[in-house]
């Protein structure tokens, strides 16, 4: 079964996201993009309370990605939510959330894809160490 992986850290906001930026090629991810919500929130005419701090992190192996998508293409909508680690603060803390998608729901979802559900629930486990690496 799927799982929020859910980590409270003391180090500050930005220094974990550095450290994911240092630490993710360790994991065979790069990132691929880190969206700062607060401005793409703002960006679309909300207001924004000055003291919101919310990032998403898009990590990526571009290398594994391009072989998923061209050996079955429905693999892409499948593998961009398990690819987002989720960062804000909550009482002074850093609060680090990533949704890993287990072996057993990828059989559900492609359940004629073998080398997928190995492959993704591998790459959910590497990024499950990461956060946890990062968040001591």
């Amino acid at each position: 079964m799927s799982k929020l992986i859910r980590i409270e850290t003391k180090k500050e906001l930005k220094r974990v996201i550095d450290e994911i930026k240092k630490k993710a090629n360790n994991f065979n991810f790069i990132i691929r993009n880190i969206f700062d919500m607060s401005e793409e929130f703002k960006n679309h005419g909300v207001e924004v309370a000055k003291d919101f701090e919310y990032y998403s992190i898009m990590l990526c192996n571009p290398f594994k990605a391009y072989k998923n998508r061209s050996e079955n293409p429905i693999r892409g909508a499948v593998l961009i939510p398990p690819k987002q680690i989720i960062l804000y603060k909550k009482n002074d803390k850093t609060i680090i959330a990533y949704m890993s998608v287990e072996k057993d729901d990828i059989k559900k979802i492609l359940p004629n894809d073998k080398l997928f559900q190995k492959g993704l629930s591998e790459s959910c486990m590497n990024i499950t160490k990461l956060i946890k690496q990062i968040a001591e």
